[in-house]
Formats: structure tokens, sequence, C-alpha cells
């Protein structure tokens, strides 16, 4: 999809406003104006003409201008109109939304809604016509699910990384790829198979409904550990918040700084430790399965070792393979690794076989070759047990220094403790047994996570034993056994899709995590690093030594990362667009970004980088902007990648009239101090 113009027809303060957006290389337009100029309208407009969405705080009677419902008669109508023209897959469209509003008594200004409607014409180079089924279409162009990814106000984006928000990274990744659709039919097939089941428990025997019943019963259970489990989050993000307060309060204090500084840095040395200990886990846990047979299997192995051995000593194993050893053999029905040898079984017929054979080597020669091998396997053994008594004492002896660690830590917490007692008001020592109470609060709703998730595992371990039972139990009547193959036929198919969406929506992050990577690195500070988590986190990290640690992040910093994820999804977007691969879910597309004051809260070297960024993360991007953002890093930045600028002159209607924006191809001059 690429914008083309944007036009309104007495749309709040917009009597007659038009617009053509730039296209194609440089694709970046810029509309500058003062707050309250207009541009958030403009903003508005977009999902009003495509959605019908009036996204503004005082409804839909105020969409109007309101100096031409001043004009109008008492019951005289005024159209308020909005026209998109956009280039999709070579067919170029004409939306266009128009409400009629009757203008109810003499003073009003404001409007009642009589009627509404929309137009859609598409051209793809053979004359317009007709669209007959407007909003399904521009729907199909745009879902409304990527609103939000392409039209958002600029000051809101940095939300995107702080913490707590992976569901709406995780949303973004589905949206994006059209995995909503996976979504929605899973839970469709969800509530098939409950149908299904209905009906079980309906025909079925009383064993059966007594099942279903039992599963039904821990389903609810679950739901309710899961909606406790939500609000336990919640609580722990606010308490993580609270702490991380205190602490930077503690900061504060010249008497405190230095303690808590010290702290911090323990701190981050015991997470590079616990991060050690963890990995040292995973190696023991990856040794011990892939080389633990050795020590169940020891005894078998060294009586074998004993048995050839004597058997060679004693002559017992020829050192030629002669057909009198192997008639003997054939003859007593047993081999000398003890199978049995049955006349025409496979064994047998092997054992026989080597009557005329030709041999290079004796089997005295195999035997002592078979005695080595099981000897090297014994020294494997020993070789698996060093390496994890090593892995062992490492991690005892990392262990041993997070406990000193945590030692010194908890000094610095009772230092902290004993500044200040005598203030009359909050000063380090009531700070520190605040934040002692609120990381004790932390640890009781960590557990309870814990516990919650474990009941979760335990009542899904049952639901799986009752379903086999479910499988096995018997109908009374014919129609409960139609309706549990149909509801296995459903939970097949469910699954599948299931698989899928995983499958799909992993692909995605790992893309994204790559860009945003690549993206962030390139502009922010060489020490920052910025990622997907396996768990949709977009997480900051910085470099201390040979780590990287997570840090808190500024408001630059995070609309940065965030600006660099959106960036992210609208390239992989046109890559799966362009890409030759067939998929059934995921077909990508050409996107704009239309932003809303992207500059505002932040300093002049944060804008700096997200000027330099903005001309990336589209073919086309649409940005409003004030003069005061505008000027300096991010008009260097910026100014030579743009083909088009328009400026808002706001009238407020101060001397008697009403609010009125003209959008001007020249600069406007600003009063000073405005």
């Amino acid at each position: 999809m690429e914008i083309q113009s944007l036009t309104l027809k007495n749309f709040r303060q917009f009597e007659d406003a038009h617009i053509e957006f730039a296209r194609g290389d440089d694709g970046v337009t810029v509309i500058h104006g003062q707050n309250g100029s207009g541009k958030t309208t403009l903003l508005r407009a977009f999902p009003w003409i495509l959605y019908g969405e009036v996204a503004f705080e005082n409804g839909v009677e105020h969409l109007p201008n309101e100096g031409v419902m001043a004009d109008a008669s008492p019951n005289e109508r005024v159209r308020v109109t909005g026209e998109l023209t956009f280039n999709h897959e070579g067919t170029i469209y004409r939306a266009k939304r128009w409400t009629e509003f009757r203008k109810p008594e003499e003073d009003a200004v404001h409007g009642v809604v009589e009627d509404e409607g929309i137009e859609l014409e598409a051209d793809d180079g053979s004359g317009p016509r007709e669209i007959n089924n407007p909003e399904t279409r521009l729907k199909q162009i745009l879902p409304k699910r990527l609103r939000e990814l392409f039209f958002f106000d600029g000051e809101d984006i940095d939300e995107l990384a702080e913490m707590g928000n992976e569901d709406k990274i995780q949303e973004a990744i589905q949206n994006i790829m059209g995995l909503t659709i996976l979504e929605r039919s899973i839970s469709h097939l969800e509530d098939v198979e409950k149908e299904f089941e209905n009906e079980m428990e309906e025909y079925g025997s009383d064993e059966l409904r007594e099942l279903i019943d039992k599963k039904r019963n821990l389903q609810a259970k679950i739901e309710e550990h899961d909606q406790e489990i939500d609000t336990q989050e919640q609580n722990k993000e606010q308490l993580k918040g609270e702490i991380a307060d205190i602490r930077a309060n503690l900061e504060e204090f010249e008497e405190s700084r230095e303690l808590e500084q010290e702290r911090t840095r323990l701190e981050n040395e015991r997470e590079k430790i616990e991060q050690r200990i963890d990995d040292i886990n995973d190696e023991i846990r990856e040794t011990i399965s892939e080389s633990a047979y050795l020590e169940f299997a020891m005894p078998a192995i060294r009586e074998t070792a004993e048995e050839l051995d004597d058997l060679r000593a004693n002559g017992e194993i020829p050192s030629e393979l002669t057909n009198e050893f192997v008639d003997r053999l054939l003859n007593q029905g047993e081999c000398i690794c003890k199978r049995p040898l049955e006349e025409g079984t496979e064994p047998y017929e092997a054992v026989e076989s080597w009557k005329s054979s030709v041999t290079v080597e004796g089997i005295d020669q195999a035997a002592v070759r078979l005695i080595a091998h099981l000897e090297q396997i014994s020294e494997g053994r020993s070789d698996l047990f060093n390496e994890l008594n090593d892995l062992i004492s490492t991690r005892s002896d990392l262990e041993d220094e997070v406990e000193s660690l945590n030692e010194s830590i908890d000094e610095i917490g009772s230092n902290l403790g004993e500044l200040g007692e005598d203030r009359d008001h909050e000063e380090p020592a009531a700070l520190e047994r605040r934040r002692q109470e609120k990381e004790e609060e932390l640890e009781e709703v960590k557990e309870r996570i814990i516990r919650l998730e474990q009941r979760i595992e335990d009542k899904e371990t049952e639901i799986e034993e009752l379903e086999g039972r479910i499988d096995e139990a018997e109908e009374e009547q014919g129609q409960a056994l139609t309706a549990r193959r149909r509801k296995q036929a459903a939970a097949e198919v469910r699954k599948e899709l299931e698989a899928s969406f995983q499958e799909l929506q992993s692909t995605v992050r790992e893309w994204s995590d790559n860009l945003v990577k690549d993206t962030f690195g390139k502009i922010a500070s060489k020490e920052l690093e910025a990622e997907i988590t396996d768990d949709f986190k977009l997480k900051i990290r910085q470099r201390v030594g040979d780590e990287m640690i997570e840090v808190n992040k500024s408001t630059g910093e995070r609309q940065i990362a965030s600006l660099a994820f959106i960036g992210s999804l609208v390239s992989i977007a046109r890559q799966r667009y362009e890409s030759d691969d067939d998929s059934p879910f995921f077909t990508g597309g050409i996107y704009p970004v239309v932003m809303d004051s992207p500059f505002g809260a932040l300093d002049k070297s944060h804008r700096r980088q997200v000027g330099r960024l903005m001309p990336e993360l589209a073919d086309q991007v649409i940005v409003f902007a004030t003069d005061s953002q505008w000027e300096g890093p991010v008009a260097e930045e910026m100014s030579p990648h743009i083909s088009r600028q328009y400026w808002l002159n706001f009238d407020s209607g101060s001397d008697g009239g009403y609010p009125a924006t003209e959008i001007k191809r020249e600069q406007i001059a600003v009063a000073e101090g405005e």
C-alpha cells in the first residue's frame, strides 16, 4: 500500500485540505505544525476513512467543521468527507468516506448524524470501477489489526520496549504475519471440539459423562490459575518498577550513592556467576544424557570382556575359523555371543555362511580387538566421572562466590538501613526498609507464580490421562461414537495448526530479532545492543567487560528500539511480499509508516539518532512534527531524504471566529514563543 493523497472537507478544523505524499525514492513527507494545529487530526483521518473509526475524545458529533456548522441554518445538513487515494499491487484505489450531520438548532456548532457511507473505486489501468463491498476490500488491503503498527503517535511508541509489554511485541508479530487468522481457526476448532464433546456426553455412557465432567472441571481450574498468574505477573512488574524507583532515589543521596552503586555492581557480578552456574548445569545434564549409559552398561561390558579374555587364553577361540568350529556352534544351537541358533533363522544362516568365507584375520585377533574396545569404553567411563567431577567442583566454587557476594550485598543493605535514622523525613534508611519489604513481596509473588504454574502442569497431565480414558470409554449409542470421531478429527487439525502457528511465529521473531540488532546497532551507542528474546521481550543490553547485561532503558533508547522493531516488521513484510515462496498464511505486503510527534520527549542526541532512523523504516514515511522538534539534528538527518513538506497554518478563532487550519506548501512564519 502506497499512499498518494489525502483530501478532507469540513473535517474538524480542516474545511478544505489536500496533501500529496512523497513516493518512490526518498519517499519521506514531513508535515510541520505547532501543538493544536491539527497534526493529530490528520493522523486520525486515515483510520476514519479506512475503517470508520472516530478516535477523538469528544466523539463523532465534533467531527464537522465548527465554522461551517455555525454558518448552516437549523436542520440544514453538513457533509464531512475524507478521501484517500493509494496504490496497492498496481491498482489505484480511491476511498471516500462521508458522514452527514444535521444542525439541530440555531446556535449549534456540533451536529447530529443523519447518514453515512463509503465509496471505493479501483483502477487497474482499464478505467475506474466501483467496488461493491468497500469495507471488506479495505480491510483486506490493510487489515485493521495492522493499523496501530503503521499509524501511531510517536510519543507512545517507546512503550513497546517497556517491561511487561511482551504481549504487544508478540501480537505485533502475529498481526504482521496474518497469524490472527490461524489463531481464530485454532480457537474455532477448540469450540468445535467442545460441541462434539457435548454430544459425546449427551449420548455416551455414564462412565464417559463422568470422565468428560472431570476434564471440564480441570479445565476450569486451569483457567482460574491462568487468570491468577496474569494478576501476579502484573504485581511482579509493578513491584520491580517500585524497587527500581527506590534504588534510583538511593543514588540521589550523597551518603548512600556509593553503597547503592556498589550493590548494583555486586548484583551484576552475581548475575553473571549465576548464569555460568546455569550453563554448567546444562553441560552436566547434556553430558549425563550423552554418556550415562556407560555407568549402567559397565557390569555387562566388564563381564563380556573377562569371558572373551578367558576363552582366548584357554584356546577355546581358535586362531583360524574352521568349518569344524562353525559346525560345532550350529550343532550345539548356540553362538559364542549366547544367541540361539535355530535352523531356518537369520542368525543360523549367518553363522553357517562362515564355512565358505575366507577370513583375513582370525577370530583370535577379532577377540583381541573387541576386548581392547571394551577397555576403551571402561576408560570412557572414567573420563565421564572425571569430567563430571570437574564440572561439579567448578559449580561448587562458583556457588561459594555467590554466597560471598550475597553476604556483601546483605551487608550493604544493613549499612544503608542505618543511614539517616535521626532524620524526620524519608531518607536512605527508610528507603532501604521499603526496598527490602518490596523485595520480600516480589519473592512471594514469584513463588506464587511457580506454584500456580506447577498446578497447571499437574492438571494438564491429568487432562491428558483423562483424554486417553475418554477415547477408550464405551458409548451406549452410535451418536456418541460419531461425535467422538469428529472431535478427534478436529483435535488433529487443531494440533497441526498450532504447530504451524508456533513455527511461523518463531521464524518471524528470529528474522525481526536479527533486523532489530542490525538497525539498532547502526545508530545507537556501540556499547548497547537490542534484541527480541525467545519470550518476545524487546530488551536493550549494555556491554560490561566481556558480558552483555540488561540495563534500564532511557526514553530515547526505548524509542529507538521500538522504531527498529516496527521497521523490522515492515522489512519482513516487504521481503515476504517480494519473495517467490508460497505461504498459505504469511504473504507479506508493502506498508507505509505514518507517525505523529516522534521526537517530542527526546534529547538532542536521541533526536539525531531517531532522525537518522526514520527514513529507513519503510519505503514511504509520513512524519508530523513541531518546529521545535524539527530544528537542529532532526532536520540535518532527515532533510536529504525529504521529497515533500507541508506547514499547517492554524487560526484558533480567538478573535470571534472558529478554529481553522490551512495546509501550505511554503513555510509559515511562526510568532515567537509559540
